[in-house]
């Protein structure tokens, strides 16, 4: 039950969890529930049986810095105009599910969730408890999280979705990104002028293509 209690809290307002709510402007709800899931027994398996191991055979550098180009590339498809079938133009979403979950494994990877579980595993032996508490935590914050997101994003703007939902996953792939790599004050400054640059552009083509 503490694990359970432990792992929903530290979830809440955490950066997976508006991740969620954010997707759910890009896929259907149930599609983002059951990807989620997915992801969320996968890295409560991890971190229940694995623990520390993980760290040993993936570096969380390389980890953190694939789950920052995915941010990132989730932050301009969602500026993307999307045709009358509804889907993005120029993007191939053939498995939509396996993509949430992934997205969902990397943002957890390291995350303090993820360390909350694997320290409480390393202290008990009830690790299937532990496994069913942590997942069901994860499960229950993000399930809040994509009610949240469906119902925020019904009363926008469909533009102001697109920039917002963007803006979650630029910031995320962003922080992400720079606690991986130091950077110097003007590379900041560059990248963040590169980035609002390309999704400026991004977006204006997009516009432009329906009219």
């Amino acid at each position: 039950m503490h694990t359970f209690l432990l792992v929903f809290i530290a979830e809440m307002a955490d950066k997976t969890q508006l991740m969620v709510m954010a997707l759910t402007n890009r896929y259907r709800a149930r599609t983002v529930a059951f990807g989620m899931i997915l992801g969320v027994l996968t890295i409560s398996g991890l971190s229940v049986l694995a623990g520390d191991i993980i760290g040993d055979f993936i570096p969380m550098q390389i980890v953190q810095t694939v789950a920052a180009l995915l941010f990132l590339f989730f932050g301009l498809s969602s500026l993307r105009a999307e045709d009358e079938s509804g889907g993005s133009q120029g993007v191939n979403y053939r498995f939509p599910l396996i993509s949430i979950a992934g997205a969902f494994l990397l943002a957890e990877l390291g995350d303090k969730t993820q360390l909350a579980t694997v320290a409480i595993a390393a202290h008990h032996q009830e690790h299937f408890a532990i496994f069913l508490g942590a997942a069901a935590g994860l499960i229950l914050a993000n399930i809040l999280g994509i009610f949240a997101g469906k119902i925020i994003f019904s009363h926008l703007r469909e533009n102001t979705v697109k920039v917002a939902s963007a803006g979650f996953f630029f910031l995320f792939g962003s922080i992400n990104l720079f606690e991986t790599i130091p950077f110097s004050f003007p590379i900041i400054v560059g990248y963040s002028i590169v980035l609002m640059t390309t999704a400026y552009i991004v977006y204006s083509r997009s516009r432009r293509s329906l009219r």
